[in-house]
């Protein structure tokens, strides 16, 4: 069973360190699992499931649990969303709400929403995203935490398109507009060695992203080719992701799916990042 376009996932705890379930449609019910790791000691782990309620109308539920280590720390931060999605042919709405993050250094407690447009040849979706921030700072274990809040607007536009009966192309991009210039606060430089892999909770703060790729279908089976750059919020860094992955159907109720990316950071440096995602169907 090939993967519906709806949950194509964008799994990725690693762009946005967020996780995002493309709009499509499907029947049924969808269970994905998945874990992802880099060379610098970031790991992540995610469950999700996604339910038809009616032809039209899908709710939409993930949890993830990323660890970030390096010679100083260990960080654990925690994720969770909730997406109502409902079409009304051939326009579609997207709401939700989501939590990320270590209430002891960096929380996010963010809503999003998306209006799409669908047809035979593809998706367009318009995307918006309003993030509320609590950032905890101690410079030293004796001196007294300071707290700092700030939110984020994203703007954003998404579009696939079909361009033959085994390809298809897409692009999208998204910008922040954030309530402070977090990046100019002087406690916040001391806090660059928290950012060690793109799965570490302080590039979870973007500036700027956009990505782009192609799809190429052989039957079941489904080969990418995907190419992101993005910028962070809070010390300005770059980073340059190649990533290919592959999805193959086990048995006749399951698919799996393998990525394997490199990334350029100006934080930190280069590094591999693997991934492995399995998805269940129930229709």
């Amino acid at each position: 069973m090939h993967l519906p376009e709806r949950i194509r996932v964008a799994l990725s705890i690693t762009l946005l360190s967020t996780v995002a379930l493309e709009i499509a449609f499907a029947d049924g019910v969808v269970i994905g699992m998945g874990a992802e790791g880099d060379t610098v000691d970031g790991r992540a782990y995610t469950f999700f499931a996604d339910v038809s309620l009616t032809d039209s109308t899908w709710i939409s539920g993930a949890v993830a649990l990323n660890e970030t280590t390096n010679e100083v720390f260990e960080l654990e931060t925690k994720f969770a969303d909730i997406s109502l999605d409902h079409f009304f042919d051939p326009f579609g709405i997207r709401l939700g709400g989501s939590y990320w993050g270590d209430e002891s250094f960096l929380e996010s407690k963010d809503v999003h929403a998306s209006l799409y447009l669908r047809g035979e040849k593809g998706t367009l979706s318009a995307d918006f995203e309003r993030r509320n921030f609590d950032l905890t700072i101690r410079l030293d274990t004796l001196a007294e935490a300071r707290s700092i809040d700030f939110s984020a607007k994203g703007y954003g536009l998404t579009g696939r398109l079909k361009t033959s009966n085994r390809t298809s192309v897409y692009l999208g991009g998204m910008t922040y507009d954030y309530s402070r210039r977090i990046g100019l606060q002087p406690e916040t430089d001391r806090l660059r060695y928290l950012a060690v892999s793109r799965i570490s909770l302080m590039n979870s703060l973007i500036d700027y992203r956009v990505s782009g790729g192609i799809e190429i279908e052989f039957g079941e089976r489904r080969l990418d080719f995907r190419y992101s750059h993005w910028k962070t919020a809070v010390f300005r860094g770059k980073v340059d992701s190649l990533g290919v992955g592959w999805l193959t159907p086990v048995g006749n109720a399951a698919d799996i799916e393998f990525r394997l990316a490199l990334d350029d950071s100006d934080e930190f440096g280069q590094a591999t990042v693997f991934s492995v995602f399995l998805y269940l169907y129930d229709e």
